[in-house]
């Protein structure tokens, strides 16, 4: 409660309000006096219901009398007894029993409507137009109070931010909610009781502000707190400006520090001022240890002193730029040179120097290698048992190498500045020579050339541009002598063919043997009335075809160790058919073989492995029926080859399959498996099925 007894509180109109609402909480004796009312008639009202709007007029006569800015609102008090009091209102917050409020001092103006030339000692604020956001609030985000300025600068309304317990935190960006909760509770832990907040703040209508809050703790009687009283102002531009600001500075602080050359400041006394991170990247110094230094601890140890770096600032004082070469030091002692641009400057108002330096090792190193790699270059060129020509982009002879010389018995001295088409190409090849030496590509071609005393020289020619800046700016000629080469290689050719030739008629004449053998089993066969002979005879009869049948395919082919798979077994299914086919059994066999070439060492295994199968399913799977199918299919895998023969026969015995005792069919089965290196599936259900996988051999 306000104290009557003192002389200011006695002398000063002071309302206490809600800092909201301005709902009346307590008076003085001179406010009661000033409305002519009790303390009871003026309980449960606000200060809204206390006074009114003055006219314009009038408004505007107070505020020129008042000299007070046009933002200072006037108001009329409705006394008791009828008459207006003008008055203007000064606000202050305080704390009234542990829950913000405000403390209202009425400045009475109605001796201005007299006194045109009375001018108040101070200016008093309108409570109305007070130009921050006023907001009350817990530490969890619950929102109490929300003043008509939040409303304009945020777009809620009160209502709505009450009603809204997560509002506040919605409110606030998502990315600084961690900042202004996590500083209000670091600030309620240390018992603190204010702290200003600049963070950002979603509008209702979703734009984004930057806002600055001037945050006060309000803590009760028992140290506990009671509310957060928020001050905002919205920042925005400032904010914006100093973020624009801040990029402007780190753009250049970004590109000082984006060179890879080492960049720093001299001052007057040779002590490094600044310094980019290429100098970090180049010395290896971190640059914290490096600014107030003088600049010799870039130095290496006596090669370079105090005096020269004095000629240096001397001259730099006339000449724009100063380019030398000075040995430097890293921070690990490693001695270096350095290309050093020195330029005079001004930081901060100051004279400087403006250092540029770049290690320079690698060039000079490079420049060293260049000329050891121009003698080797040198010493290759004219060591070289190859022959070599450098032309100009005329075509013309710039320099020939000794292997030139020997091999076309030119001298350079003949034939410099030559066109090198017009010396040593043959007339039938002018137009091909000329088209090569132009290439703007490196190519090569075996061609023919011609040696001073007019030997043709057959030779592999190289013409090998040399391009700088996408032009061609000379041509180096190679050329290999392969006469003798070619020579061999006629020699190779005729006798491959001799052999080729030889391979085939081994392969015909094999053909031929295993024909009569064929034929001898049929003689054989017609000689014996023994049936079970005859069988037997009939199957090595089928057994030599398939073997012969191999040899035919190769003679026939230009590869003379490949048998095309497809036709060879197509072939002699054909053969299978036409030899054991019975007029009482239809047998339909569907062939699915990829293209695909074997050697003669897996041909002829494979080609009798389907020989046997096809002929038992022939004879065994078709008992007692009068049609059937066989399925034979070969897939190439790549590096693996898939065999599957299946009839839709009576089946077999799988348990047999791998006794002794076994038809003769069957053990050839299981023996040109192994020779293959099958593996090996034989199942029986509606048929029998025969699988074999094995690894294709490389010819």
């Amino acid at each position: 409660m306000i104290k009557d007894n003192k002389g200011f509180f006695e002398s000063q109109s002071m309302f206490i309000c809600d800092q909201i609402s301005l709902k009346i909480l307590d008076v003085n004796n001179a406010a009661l006096g000033l409305i002519n009312k009790s303390k009871e008639e003026i309980d449960g009202l606000s200060l809204h219901d206390l006074v009114e709007d003055v006219t314009p007029e009038l408004a505007a006569s107070i505020q020129q009398n008042n000299q007070a800015s046009t933002f200072d609102k006037v108001w009329s008090i409705k006394n008791g007894n009828g008459n207006p009091i003008i008055v203007q209102f000064s606000s202050h917050i305080i704390t009234y029993y542990g829950k913000p409020a405000k403390i209202l001092i009425a400045h009475d103006l109605s001796s201005l409507l007299e006194e045109d030339e009375h001018t108040l000692v101070s200016t008093p604020v309108g409570f109305q137009g007070f130009p921050l956001a006023e907001v009350e609030w817990k530490p969890n985000g619950e929102i109490l109070r929300w003043s008509d300025k939040a409303t304009e600068m945020f777009g809620w309304e009160e209502s709505e931010v009450i009603a809204d317990n997560s509002l506040l935190k919605n409110f606030v960006h998502h990315e600084d909610v961690d900042l202004v909760f996590g500083t209000i509770q670091n600030l309620i832990n240390q018992k603190g009781e204010d702290i200003s907040i600049v963070n950002r703040n979603i509008t209702k209508d979703g734009k984004m502000v930057y806002s600055e809050w001037h945050n006060s703790i309000l803590y009760g009687n028992n140290g506990e707190v009671v509310s957060i009283y928020s001050l905002v102002a919205n920042v925005t531009e400032r904010a914006l400006a100093y973020k624009e600001s801040q990029k402007s500075i780190q753009s250049y602080r970004d590109l000082f520090d984006s060179m890879t050359d080492a960049i720093y400041i001299l001052d007057d006394e040779n002590k490094i001022v600044i310094a980019n991170k290429g100098l970090k990247l180049t010395y290896g110094y971190n640059l914290r240890d490096l600014v107030g230094k003088d600049q010799s601890i870039l130095r290496a140890p006596g090669k370079f002193d105090a005096k020269a770096m004095m000629e240096i600032r001397r001259r730099s004082k006339t000449q724009k730029a100063q380019k030398l070469e000075v040995w430097s030091k890293k921070a690990n002692g490693e001695v270096f040179l350095t290309e050093m641009l020195v330029n005079r400057g001004s930081y901060f108002g100051k004279n400087v120097l403006i250092i540029i330096e770049r290690d320079i090792s690698d060039r000079k190193f490079a420049e060293e290698e260049l000329i050891r790699r121009e003698t080797l270059f040198s010493e290759l060129f004219n060591t070289t048992p190859l022959a070599i020509t450098l032309l100009n982009s005329h075509n013309e002879v710039e320099l020939v190498n000794k292997g030139f010389e020997h091999l076309f018995g030119y001298d350079f001295e003949e034939i410099k500045g030559l066109e090198i088409d017009r010396i040593i190409v043959p007339e039938t090849g002018a137009n091909e020579a000329v088209r090569l030496t132009n290439s703007p590509i490196v190519e090569e071609k075996q061609l023919v050339r011609v040696a001073k005393d007019g030997t043709h020289l057959d030779v592999i020619v190289y013409s090998v541009p040399v391009i700088i800046d996408g032009k061609v700016k000379a041509k180096f000629g190679l050329y290999v002598d392969i006469t003798e080469r070619k020579k061999a290689e006629e020699t190779i050719k005729k006798s491959l063919k001799e052999k080729e030739v030889l391979l085939a008629e081994v392969h015909h004449r094999v053909k031929n043997n295993l024909a009569v053998i064929t034929g001898l089993l049929e003689l054989q066969s017609y000689a014996t009335q023994n049936e079970n002979a005859q069988k037997v005879l009939k199957d090595s009869q089928m057994r030599v075809r398939s073997i012969a049948l191999v040899h035919e395919k190769l003679y026939q082919n230009e590869n003379l160790t490949e048998v095309d798979v497809s036709s060879y077994i197509e072939e002699l299914i054909t053969s299978v058919k036409r030899a054991i086919g019975t007029k009482d059994l239809s047998v339909d066999i569907k062939l699915d073989v990829d293209d695909l070439k074997l050697p003669i060492t897996q041909a002829i295994p494979c080609g009798l492995l389907i020989n046997e199968i096809v002929t038992n399913s022939f004879k065994h799977a078709f008992r007692g029926k009068e049609e059937g199918t066989i399925d034979v299919s070969i897939k190439n895998g790549g590096e693996k080859v898939t065999i599957k023969v299946e009839d839709n026969g009576i089946g077999l015995d799988q348990e047999n399959f791998s006794k002794p005792g076994i038809s003769l069919g069957m053990k050839l089965i299981r023996t040109l498996a192994k020779q293959l290196r099958a593996s090996t599936e034989v199942s029986s259900n509606d048929g029998t099925s025969y699988s074999f996988v094995f690894n294709k051999v490389r010819n």
